[in-house]
């Protein structure tokens, strides 16, 4: 295994500052996913420290139990210096290379729960990131004979929506991590888009392989970074253009601006922006490198006000969605503003109804009069969303309007910043 020379002075630590990369990192194994970050620049890094592991971790950070005995038994994890906490595994360090270095080894089973989860803060909004890990088969080849089961997992990434709620932002799922005479790393990547006005994330990192012998495996060194660009996406500029009325449901009009082997666009709905359920699934492009336009339906809509996001699916097992977009179910007698949420904090929503398709200019002001952001947008006849990045702003009151092309129609609204 080559050790990168920057590994040597990094800390196991959760946080340190910016690193950014000017060398090729060299990694023992293979790599699943095959994002390439660009330029990177690490923003986080979890190297699970220098010392073992005492004591259990606080709830939350794992669906498994604190090692209990000599041995680490079905549905246990550890963490430790070195893998072989069991006859039949390997002998090996940590991926790290620090001297005392440790990592987390689990031995799951059959419990579809979290490895290991952790939220991250502070991120800069509106940006490509890549999420990686290193993992390795623990259990010697040929063990387990032809009834083997191959270590899985799924890295799970969720933005804090609210104080409380997490809603899914992109998803990943590796392929078995193969068994092997002699212990080797294996790193798993993927890329994702944080959206504007997002800085607060969680990831999890979910065991998707059920069975015993065979199904154990150590994870080191879970990196974030932030990346001028990545070579690999399935899908870019997915988004909710607009929500039209059709009967007694809705007609939903979405659009990508690229996509690389996407499979699935699945549009689904809430009423509380927490709990969602599938109305419409359709066929992605696959393979587009232009715009592409897309039309769902939701039948009936029983609630006067109705939450949407798509959810698209990719061939590698990926998972990402669009931003949600607040519907508010009524007559389209007038036009209509609506700014949420209130107080805004990172981010500032505009939905607004309009009676046909026409253009409309949306800007924000600042209580003396200074315009301070201003969106054009073509907008559809039914309810529209535009979206303001506040994050820079100071605490307190604002003022935001909607002007139609010909200055007739115009919506004012009063907002704060908490």
């Amino acid at each position: 295994m080559v050790i990168p020379p920057m590994k040597i002075v990094l800390m196991k630590t959760k946080f340190y500052p910016f690193i950014t990369l000017f060398a090729f990192i060299c990694c023992a194994g293979l790599v699943q996913g095959q994002t390439v970050c660009n330029n990177e620049t690490i923003r986080f890094r979890e190297t699970f420290g220098q010392t073992p592991l005492t004591e259990g971790y606080e709830e939350g950070k794992t669906g498994f139990k604190f090692m209990s005995g000599a041995e680490l038994e079905t549905g246990e994890y550890a963490v430790l210096g070195n893998t072989q906490v069991r006859p039949e595994w390997h002998n090996s360090t940590d991926h790290t290379g620090d001297l005392n270095g440790q990592m987390m080894i689990i031995n799951p089973g059959y419990a579809e729960a979290d490895f290991f989860a952790d939220s991250i803060e502070n991120l800069t909004t509106a940006g490509y990131y890549s999420v990686s890990l290193y993992v390795m088969n623990v259990t010697k080849a040929g063990t387990c004979g032809a009834g083997a089961v191959l270590p899985r997992l799924q890295i799970q990434i969720e933005y804090l929506s609210g104080l409380t709620a997490y809603q899914h932002l992109s998803g990943f799922t590796s392929d078995f991590i193969p068994s092997s005479t002699n212990p080797g790393w294996i790193k798993v990547i993927s890329g994702f888009v944080l959206p504007p006005g997002i800085q607060n994330i969680r990831y999890r990192i979910i065991n998707q392989s059920m069975g015993d012998c065979g199904n154990s495996l150590a994870i080191d060194d879970i990196t974030f970074s932030q990346c001028a660009s990545l070579s690999t996406l399935p899908v870019k500029g997915l988004k909710i253009n607009s929500i039209e009325p059709a009967g007694s449901g809705t007609r939903i009009l979405f659009s990508t601006e690229s996509e690389s082997q996407t499979d699935r666009m699945i549009t689904q709905k809430s009423t509380d922006g927490i709990n969602w359920t599938d109305i419409h699934s359709q066929a992605a492009a696959g393979n587009n490198d232009q715009y592409r336009a897309y039309t769902a339906s939701d039948i009936y809509v029983a609630s006067p006000v109705i939450y949407y996001r798509i959810q698209q699916t990719d061939l590698k097992g990926g998972v990402s969605y669009s931003a949600i977009v607040k519907y508010t179910a009524g007559s389209l007698s007038s036009t209509t503003l609506t700014a949420y949420p209130t107080p805004f904090t990172s981010q500032l929503h505009l939905n607004f109804t309009s009676l046909k398709n026409e253009t409309y200019t949306a800007t924000l002001y600042a209580a003396n009069g200074l315009a301070l952001q201003s969106s054009t947008l073509n907008a559809r006849k039914g309810s529209n969303l535009i979206q303001f990045n506040t994050i820079n702003l100071k605490q307190g009151t604002y003022l935001v309007t909607v002007v139609n092309s010909d200055g007739s129609i115009r919506l004012t609204q009063k907002t704060v910043k908490q």
